[in-house]
């Protein structure tokens, strides 16, 4: 990995920014914490690019726009819409500008649309309101003829009809009151009674919340309703209606391409602004900056950059090992370093393997060195388990080829079944099919699921399973036999009858399994340039556990032969966990250069406590793998539970078959998924207690390069260069002379017009 250390003028900031994200192979180092607090112009910034999302979201929302929608849109290259601003801020105001112009138009459509869906609503109301009442020959006429009396007709909610018995208890209020269902939940009625109980008529009604319906002349004629004028009305405001969603359909159709590329700019310019922070001040007009390159774009990145500023910018490029050594290979000499103060120049050149620029410790650096986790199509889906742990630092062994091996292993050993192998190649096929365009984990889980399904089979082969059963359509399988040196051959098939060849098996794939994480240990040691560390660590232990499985083995659990004589086989375990304790010290002795800050005592106790731990530990790590047979045994015993439940159906014909048939597709569904999970859990829990915490820290940083996305839009910023007093003072000059031109013009205009 190499690390670049620019610097270049305050106004080129923008310039540097879109240079590197077009490469999309630059990782952006982050600055400190205990860097300068922001200015009150870049809180405002911040908080307007906040506010931006929360507007676009709310737009989004109102249309329902989805994530989905967008990822579904294609745009070509010259249908992307350019953003041509002078600078960040610049876009950033012309974005929420936009933004919130479609925003308040929908604003006003929402209005206009909740105020129609409003009469309309009040019109249905009257309609059915009035459809009820011309079954009682209500006319003006006869309204007109009730002198005495008040006609009212009001609606309420159908759940207020036993209060609205009891209000208009003729007893009480006498009165005449009709009624009837105008909708599931509205109840109309009429009310008539004589004008001196108006007020009383009032204070009930108000009891029940009801809503006066009014009797409008131009609804109600001489001779009765004129429900062809209620029609049109209805008509006209539905119409209405329907107008007003068309064109908001329309606006959001017609702009949706448009609103994917304002979506996306406001995603560039969140990841924009947090890159222009990283900038470092190094002083009054010159800014500094870091990030990443992989050793193979080192070239590229340098000639564009170099291209791009001529010479405006000064290049450090720094080559880290994976050892953790830091060299500088590169440094440019151009005109820029002479607008540098002294002070700052002395700073520039002041890198003796302690600084980098500004501000950067060495040992900052290796830990902030992220990691480029590149394999191929096969093994990467698997990249996504490892993450789940952590991503591996710079100078550690990536575990992800490994685990492509060992997980679908244990995995299928644990599920080992011809037809549910099967089904889960399927579904990891369907899935990673469904998921592809999405990616992600999900889609590697797809994968994973796939590799599992495989391993199961050729366990479910050697098991003899097939959906529980011993044979494949009819076709019966056979044992077949494993070779094992020194041994013979071994089958484990039925493993309900070969349960102790199945834990012998198991035992030996966990000490593999342990055996392999020290061995990769021992590599990361190398690697670090610690191979006294590799050897009196994790080779000891490696010779403890190995010398201690192989005394068992042979004498079992019998203490008389372990201290038998001349030469007792408990040595063979003891003296490497003895080596374990003294190692420490004798390193200290022999110059041992990361032994030397620590005294005697220290390493006698940090020896003690890991021989200690080893010993408590490797007996429980190693009987963990217990957990393949048990699992594998609690596979085959489901099945044959199904297969039992399902014997005891009585009965024969078709219908008792299809039954059975049904019992069994349901029973291999619970089976696949409780199982499957069950299983999948146990051997992430193996391989990460049993196997990571071996070797594997994950405490590093994953490589993130900084990319604007230009699916639907292209940014591009106009740098406006620097000039110096006397091109100012020329453009003050033709300034000053276009205006005077201007006001001469206009003057001899009026005169002209007016004189």
């Amino acid at each position: 990995m190499n690390l670049f250390n620019v610097i270049i003028e305050k106004h080129n900031k923008d310039l540097l920014l879109t240079n590197l994200a077009k490469t999309k192979s630059v990782h952006i180092k982050s600055k400190k914490i205990y860097q300068k607090k922001q200015s009150s112009e870049e809180e405002l910034y911040e908080s307007n690019i906040k506010n931006l999302r929360v507007n676009l979201n709310s737009l989004f929302n109102r249309l329902e726009i989805s994530k989905s929608d967008l990822l579904e849109l294609q745009m070509k290259q010259h249908e992307k819409m350019d953003f041509v601003e002078k600078d960040s801020h610049d876009l950033l105001k012309s974005l929420s500008n936009e933004v919130n112009f479609f925003n308040n138009r929908f604003n006003e459509l929402d209005i206009y649309i909740s105020k129609t869906e409003i009469e309309l609503e009040k019109i249905n109301t009257i309609k059915k309101s009035y459809q009820f009442i011309e079954k009682f020959n209500v006319s003006r006429e006869n309204l007109l003829s009730l002198t005495q009396f008040n006609f009212k007709v009001y609606t309420t909610f159908s759940k207020n009809l036993s209060i609205l018995k009891n209000i208009f208890d003729f007893s009480e209020f006498p009165n005449v009151i009709q009624m009837q269902p105008i909708s599931n939940d509205r109840t109309a009625f009429f009310v008539i009674c004589t004008k001196e109980k108006e007020n009383d008529l009032k204070e009930r009604i108000r009891i029940i919340h009801a809503e006066e319906v009014p009797l409008l002349k131009k609804y109600i004629s001489i001779k009765g309703i004129n429900f062809e004028r209620i029609n049109k009305e209805l008509n006209l405001i539905e119409n209405t209606l329907i107008k007003y969603k068309k064109e908001k359909k329309r606006i959001r159709d017609e702009n949706l391409l448009k609103f994917a590329a304002i979506n996306e700019v406001a995603y560039n310019l969140e990841e924009y602004n947090w890159a222009i922070n990283q900038f470092e001040e190094r002083s009054l007009n010159h800014l500094s900056f870091n990030f990443f390159v992989p050793k193979e774009k080192k070239e590229q990145i340098k000639k564009k950059l170099i291209n791009s500023f001529q010479d405006k910018i000064i290049i450090n490029i720094y080559i880290i090992d994976e050892k953790g050594n830091i060299k500088r290979v590169h440094e440019t000499k151009t005109p820029i370093d002479e607008k540098l103060s002294k002070k700052e120049s002395n700073l520039k050149n002041n890198y003796q393997n302690k600084d980098i620029g500004s501000n950067i410790r060495q040992d900052d650096i290796i830990g902030e060195t992220p990691t480029i986790m590149k394999h191929n199509r096969v093994i990467r889906p698997f990249e996504t388990l490892t993450k789940m742990y952590g991503v591996p630092s710079y100078s550690e062994i990536d575990p992800t080829p490994f685990l492509f091996i060992t997980f679908p292993l244990l995995f299928g050993i644990m599920f080992g079944d011809i037809g549910h192998g099967l089904v889960l190649i399927i579904s990891g096929i369907i899935g990673s099919i469904v998921f592809k365009k999405r990616g992600g984990d999900l889609y590697n889980f797809c994968w994973i699921i796939f590799w599992c399904g495989c391993w199961a089979i050729l366990a479910g082969l050697l098991y003899g399973e097939f959906f529980g059963s011993e044979n494949i359509l009819g076709f019966p399988l056979h044992p077949i036999p494993i070779p094992i040196p020194f041994v013979g051959s071994i089958t484990l098939f039925d493993p309900l009858k070969n349960v102790m060849t199945i834990f012998i098996l198991t035992i030996f794939i966990g000490v593999i399994h342990i055996n392999l994480g020290w061995f990769l240990q021992i590599v990361n040691f190398c690697k670090k340039s610690q191979k006294y560390k590799a050897f009196t660590e994790s080779f000891m232990k490696i010779l403890f556990l190995d010398f201690g499985i192989l005394i068992i083995s042979i004498w079992g659990i019998n203490l008389n032969k372990w201290f038998a004589s001349p030469f007792p086989p408990i040595l063979l375990p003891l003296i490497p966990g003895l080596f374990l304790i003294l190692f420490k010290p004798i390193g200290k002795i022999i110059g041992i250069s990361y032994m030397k800050k620590k005294s005697y005592g220290e390493l006698l106790g940090e020896g003690s406590m890991d021989t200690f731990e080893t010993v408590l530990s490797v007996p429980s790590n190693v009987l963990s793998y217990i957990r393949i047979l048990a699992l594998a045994l609690a596979h085959v015993s489901l099945m044959l539970a199904i297969k039992a439940m399902i014997s005891i159906i009585p009965g024969e014909g078709i219908f008792v078959q299809i039954i059975i048939i049904i019992c069994l597709i349901f029973g291999n569904i619970i089976v696949i998924l409780l199982e499957g999970v069950l299983v999948f859990l146990n051997a992430i829990r193996l391989h990460f207690y049993e196997f990571f915490f071996k070797f594997y820290e994950g405490a590093g940083t994953e490589f993130i390069p900084f990319i604007l996305q230009e699916n639907f839009s292209t940014i591009s910023f106009k740098i406006d260069t620097e000039k110096d007093d006397i091109a100012k003072e020329i453009d003050k000059e033709i300034e000053t002379k276009e205006i005077k031109e201007k006001i001469d013009s206009a003057k001899n205009y009026i005169i002209d017009k007016f004189f």
